[in-house]
């Protein structure tokens, strides 16, 4: 019984440090299941897809493959290494989509307690450049998962990109099904996102709830030049200080492949985690059809899909999104 016991709570508490992974609007799109002492299976709650905006499940898959290497790196903290494997299946089917067992292992040169410092930083950023070294050790670690790390400081090509940011943000919110779908993982006040503990909170996004609520509720009402002027300058200042902007080229066409962009990103992120860098992706820069045509358009170089464009510097520290609780995430 003692033996079961800890087991039990081996697996709970790779599971509390993983919990703070990221995924596409804060879904958290995992489950785990114990089978065994040793081996488990990551489950994909079919409630926690986006079937409009990522028909394909990708980066849903990519949210997967970030919660897996958290735990990877959660069980080196402790001396164990862990073995995961794809099971072919698509995320939201009813089927486990990886499965995972634990052995003696090395502790790896990632700390377990970045997962908990990690943030997306949606603040404005101090001007301050990512340091060369910094950006070539990003580079290396793509390079060893068989993906590109592209950087640039040129500030007509940042500036470029942060417009089509902004002008993505509401390009979705004039699509039904975008702003619909996104709409279900908003939270308008603080008190909604204690309770939910999923889904973007007014805190993390940098909007006032009622502004955020006005957006997927009234939404025509931002083609009055007015509001939506004033909307554009109020994002427009979150982007402030921004330097560098960072892209992924990749194979990126199937689960497997978005598993292992997932667990690519997931190392990055904690390496930037380390040397005091933040990140704020710009998903829908890729998903929304428009923007990524343009994207294209402008960035051309590099091999593979582009399949994430970010921006990287140093804030503040950003408030720390919400979870849901480690029992609620046993299958």
């Amino acid at each position: 019984m003692g033996r079961a016991n800890d087991a039990a709570r081996r697996w709970q508490e790779l599971l509390d440090d993983a919990r703070w992974a990221p995924s596409p609007h804060n879904i958290q799109p995992w489950r785990l299941s114990r089978l065994s002492d040793e081996s488990a299976a990551v489950m994909c709650p079919p409630d926690r897809l986006l079937p409009d905006t990522d028909p394909a499940a990708l980066f849903t898959a990519v949210g997967l493959g970030c919660f897996v290497e958290s735990l990877a790196v959660a069980a080196a903290g402790r001396g164990l290494a862990l073995a995961a494997t794809s099971t072919g299946a698509a995320p939201g089917g009813g089927e486990a989509v990886v499965s995972l067992h634990l052995t003696s292992g090395a502790a790896d040169q990632l700390d377990p307690g970045l997962l908990r410092l990690r943030r997306t930083s949606r603040l404005s950023y101090d001007g301050r450049p990512v340091p060369k070294s910094h950006l070539d050790e990003l580079g290396e670690i793509a390079a060893g998962y068989g993906h590109e790390w592209h950087v640039t400081s040129d500030s007509q090509l940042v500036d470029w990109v942060l417009h089509l940011n902004r002008e993505t943000l509401f390009l979705d919110m004039a699509d039904p099904r975008a702003r619909d779908e996104v709409g279900r993982w908003l939270r308008f006040s603080a008190t909604e996102a204690a309770r939910r503990r999923d889904g973007f909170s007014p805190a993390q996004l940098g909007f006032p709830g009622w502004l955020l609520r006005l957006f997927f509720t009234r939404h025509r009402l931002l083609e009055l030049p007015v509001l939506r002027q004033a909307a554009h300058a109020l994002y427009g200042r979150t982007m402030r200080g921004t330097r560098t902007v960072a892209w992924l080229r990749g194979p990126f066409a199937t689960v497997e492949d978005g598993l292992l962009a997932g667990r690519l990103l997931m190392r990055l992120w904690l390496t930037m985690t380390r040397s005091g860098i933040v990140l704020h992706p710009f998903g829908s820069i890729i998903t929304n059809a428009t923007a990524n045509a343009r994207l294209q358009e402008r960035i051309t170089s590099g091999d593979g899909t582009l399949w994430l464009i970010m921006r990287l510097g140093y804030s503040k520290e950003p408030p720390r999104s919400l979870r849901l609780e480690t029992n609620e995430l046993f299958a």
